[in-house]
């Protein structure tokens, strides 16, 4: 029996979540106290209006409790007769080079998109916290973050045609255990919560230190409130500019000339370059300003070429900037397991009808060199068109886009104009 003080806490939460009236919604749930609380919360809603409810578990396999902790998940749906999902990367994150914890960000992120697009769910909830929002504003504060790492994270977000909600911002951690607690319903703890190698955990406990001290008020986390209503001025001005300055193509290459890039102002030619490479990269988390001062740079400087960064590819000839997808950066054989997918970010790949083979995408670019020949001519530039998808059996190659292979298939970039500047 649920108590009358977690009734009116569940009404607080699906308040505007209900006023959509939305068909079907995931909700990652990785067992920890609060995203068990939204999965409580959202499967004890008594509602007419509400929609099919699923759950899904992501298992990095960085810590040897995460397959219990997904169990976990998974026997707490079980009891409430929702249908779980474990999901997993196919590439272990530790071979992939970069930042541990901001790979295992975009790989949940990337993980919880396909699943959704291939599970057709109109949104994905997820269990952030304004704890979580304290923490964030305190990090990229040290950090030396702009007006882009300092705004509070959104309740809704749209992008890669999913919804994205936060229904727990204005709770506190300790709200949503003191509801686990009064209902008897339990959690699992992560002990990475707790180590001091983090810095996210070190932000927590000064965090804590600094409202001992009363030296954080309530009102700390307003200053991202104001900060994100300065970024979307920002965004609309940069999302105007760049409709004039950018040009795309086919494969997804960006171009653009230098000159008019630089009569812009300079916080709107960060954010187009954010924009970008975000997009590129898929990532939900632009570049840190510091590679993007050092990019902007290089643009500018009569001398540059080419560079990378965040899985792109900037060259730089007779004044004019092309754009395009890092081919190191793809996953080199990615294997499809739904009808509707989206891969590398950007592609949205579509199986017309059932399939006996297992099918594979890789890039046109990893293809051996007589299968390359199905692509004779092109006019689009050869960097671009290696970052093209082919689908692949283990003997043969069935479709390569731009080419007249003809598979029962349908390979198209995501739209611009609905994609694109949601990454801004």
């Amino acid at each position: 029996m649920i108590s009358q003080d977690s009734t009116k806490m569940i009404e607080k939460i699906v308040r505007n979540f209900a006023s959509l009236k939305l068909r079907s919604c995931g909700i990652a749930v990785s067992g920890g106290s609060d995203s068990m609380a939204l999965f409580h919360m959202l499967t004890d809603w008594k509602s007419s209006n509400k929609p099919e409810i699923i759950v899904a578990s992501i298992d990095h396999g960085l810590r040897s409790e995460s397959k219990l902790e997904v169990e976990f998940v998974k026997k707490a749906c079980e009891m409430k007769k929702i249908k779980h999902f474990s999901l997993a990367p196919s590439t272990h994150l530790s071979k992939i080079p970069g930042n541990l914890q901001d790979n295992a960000r975009s790989a949940r992120y990337k993980l919880l998109r396909n699943w959704a697009i291939a599970k057709n769910l109109q949104c994905i909830l997820l269990g952030h916290t304004l704890d979580d929002q304290e923490e964030n504003l305190l990090i990229r504060f040290f950090r030396g973050s702009g007006v882009d790492g300092l705004v509070s994270m959104e309740e809704m977000v749209a992008r890669n045609e999913i919804l994205w909600m936060r229904p727990l911002l204005k709770f506190r951690k300790e709200d949503l255990r003191n509801y686990l607690r009064n209902n008897n319903y339990s959690w699992v703890d992560d002990p990475s919560n707790q180590d001091d190698k983090y810095k996210r955990v070190k932000m927590r406990k000064l965090l804590k230190q600094l409202k001992s001290n009363n030296l954080i008020t309530p009102n700390f986390v307003k200053t991202a409130d104001h900060m994100l209503r300065a970024s979307k001025l920002s965004r609309e001005i940069a999302i105007s500019n760049s409709k004039t300055l950018l040009s795309f193509n086919d494969v997804g290459q960006i171009s653009f000339k230098v000159e008019k890039y630089s009569e812009l102002f300079e916080d709107t030619q960060y954010r187009i370059l954010a924009g970008i490479i975000s997009w590129f990269s898929g990532k939900f988390y632009k570049p840190r300003f510091s590679q993007l001062e050092n990019m902007h740079n290089k643009i500018l400087n009569v001398n540059m070429k080419g560079s990378t960064l965040g899985g792109t590819v900037f060259k730089k000839k007779n004044g004019l900037v092309t754009v395009t997808r890092e081919l190191g950066s793809i996953e080199e054989k990615y294997s499809v397991k739904n009808k509707n997918f989206i891969w590398d970010n950007r592609w949205l790949i579509t199986l017309k009808s059932g399939y006996q083979e297992q099918l594979f995408v890789k890039p046109y670019g990893l293809l051996g060199i007589e299968d390359k020949k199905i692509l004779t001519t092109s006019e689009f530039d050869r960097n671009a068109v290696a970052t093209i998808p082919s689908i692949v059996t283990k003997r043969d190659v069935k479709f390569v886009t731009l080419s007249n292979l003809k598979y029962d298939i349908d390979v198209k970039l995501l739209n611009q104009d609905n994609e694109f500047y949601k990454f801004f």
